[in-house]
């Protein structure tokens, strides 16, 4: 018996495999993409585009997220992440899950992660069924999990998003979880111009011709100035939010707003906004082509670029404008809620001074001027985040029905041993026990895989020795199985648990009775054998 005891304290300690080498990783990169270079040593690389550039990156989950699977080992996938945080590839690499090794195979695991492609760790990922109505509308994207393997894919989805997050935070920072709040169609607020400006819902940025002077001063550009009057304004720039309605109706004439509802018709998830320059600069250079990006116009939101590109939308000013502006280069430029963007946090919309050195091919000289800016949030509609449950409560969610029927036979079956007098006494005892033995096979057994056994014994070892014990909360079915079968122990001795409850011992019993009713010959194997065949030692 002692030697089980150091075998299974052997198998407990934790299975951690080294990363996967260059050699061995470059084959599993999706085309067109290529291997780059390792960023850390927990098995993150870089992902290149066929141009060479950096496009993404790739790493192991079992580095970064060793979150034990019910075998006890991490599972280990490989994800392909691109820039804005999208999933090009998940795979699987290595996994020890009794289900997926000597079950169901693998084939119905690797289709599972084949869902992940297109999604990005914007969206909030979950693995399960829409509750609720079917036409209810819902923010969480369901992905299908695997039938008898719950507790083993939702391990999984736990790694990859616990992976992903860890990898965005340290390489993407500003990437963040959520939806993004809309435009509040029904917030109605009487705003004008004036109202516009006095309240602070029309940004501006304010730079004079001796401001660029000093931002050049100590360059080779520094006298190459127009030479206008210092204090002249040289950039005098409105920025305003066109995606409120109420702001919207108080900026823009009746013409152009219906030309902006009917832009946010076809792109509801486009953030539009209002430029209007009445200085010197300008908001693009002569060779920029409407319905693209400005190029000498730029926009940031957490230290990444947002994209920034123009609406193609000739915008008129309400008539209670500023007369100052009417003449001014006004552009509605667009940007997408569904790349992150949050037009109610802080982001900055930068402008680039342009100087030129030289007659002949002349050198060029740049500095930027920065503009902060949000909206107020009372303008808009955040809905709420998807309430994240933890992994031990969606699975009693998602498997609630099973747990009820469990409850109820476990507490009739306690009941029942609890008056066993009564129960031997009964004149078809047999019928009734054999009754319940198959109810434990097909219910407990076949449909709720409730067999207790060794891997989780080896998963509750594994456990202790890492600290954690949350492997055995994936499956809430066979930890109500456990619980029963230690309160029969207390009660009546192992005889609860082998004699009523173990799918296994009823099928030995089944055979039994068949082999009695077939007349199969008895035979009793020598215990010489017995030892044999068990090796913890001599036969009692």
């Amino acid at each position: 018996m002692w030697r089980a005891l150091v075998l299974l304290l052997l198998l407990s300690g934790p299975l951690f495999a080294a990363p996967l080498t260059r050699d061995e990783l470059a084959p599993l990169i999706l085309a067109p993409y290529e291997l780059g270079e390792p960023v850390s040593d927990k098995g993150v690389w870089t992902l290149l585009n066929s141009g060479g550039g950096e496009a993404g990156y790739v790493f192991e989950t079992e580095g970064l997220a060793p979150l034990p699977g019910f075998s006890g080992a991490p599972i280990d996938m490989l994800v392909m992440l691109d820039r804005e945080g999208r999933f090009l590839d998940v795979r699987l690499i290595r996994q020890n899950e009794p289900i997926f090794v000597s079950g169901l195979g693998e084939a119905p695991f690797r289709a599972f992660l084949e869902q992940y492609r297109g999604h990005a760790i914007s969206e909030p990922l979950v693995v399960g069924t829409p509750y609720g109505a079917g036409s209810t509308a819902s923010d969480n994207i369901y992905l299908d999990g695997v039938t008898k393997a719950t507790a083993s894919v939702r391990i999984a989805h736990e790694s990859i998003l616990a992976a992903t997050l860890a990898v965005a935070r340290e390489k993407m920072q500003g990437i963040k979880t959520g939806p993004a709040p809309r435009p509040d169609p029904g917030h109605a607020e009487e705003l004008d111009w004036k109202t516009l400006m006095e309240q602070g819902f029309v940004g501006r940025l304010s730079v004079t011709n001796a401001q660029v002077d000093a931002a050049f001063v100590g360059t080779r550009w520094a006298d190459d100035g127009p030479g206008r009057a210092p204090e002249a304004p040289f950039i005098d720039l409105y920025v305003i939010d066109l995606g409120p309605p109420a702001i919207a109706r108080a900026a823009l004439s009746p013409g152009t707003l219906a030309e902006v509802e009917r832009f946010t018709a076809r792109a509801p998830d486009d953030e539009l906004y209002l430029l209007i320059e009445a200085g010197e600069h300008g908001l693009v250079s002569e060779d920029f082509v409407r319905n693209t990006a400005p190029d000498r116009i730029s926009a940031t939101q957490d230290g990444l670029p947002l994209a920034l590109r123009d609406a193609d939308i000739l915008p008129e000013l309400a008539k209670d404008a500023p007369q100052e502006l009417e003449d001014a280069t006004k552009m509605v430029v667009r940007l997408d809620r569904r790349l992150g963007f949050d037009p109610t946090r802080a982001w900055g919309l930068n402008l680039q001074a342009v100087r030129l050195h030289g007659q002949f091919q002349p050198e060029v000289g740049t500095t930027h001027f920065s503009l902060d800016l949000a909206t107020p949030e009372r303008f808009f509609l955040r809905p709420a985040a998807p309430v994240t449950l933890s992994p031990f409560q969606e699975a009693i969610r998602n498997r609630a029905t099973d747990l009820w029927l469990l409850g109820g036979l476990l507490t009739l079956l306690v009941a029942a041993l609890l008056a066993q007098s009564r129960l031997a006494g009964l004149r078809a005892f047999t019928p009734v026990r054999l009754s319940i033995l198959a109810l434990v096979i097909g219910f407990v057994g076949f449909w709720g895989q409730g067999q207790l056994s060794v891997v989780t014994v080896l998963a509750f070892l594994r456990g202790l020795s890492a600290g954690g014990l949350e492997v055995l909360l994936y499956d809430p079915f066979g930890l109500m199985v456990w619980a029963a079968a230690g309160l029969g122990f207390l009660l009546w001795g192992r005889g609860f648990f082998c004699g009523w409850l173990c799918p296994f011992g009823a099928l030995q019993e089944f055979a039994h009775h068949i082999g009695r009713l077939l007349r199969l010959p008895h035979w009793e194997p020598p215990a010489s054998m017995a030892r044999a065949l068990l090796w913890t030692g001599p036969v009692a």
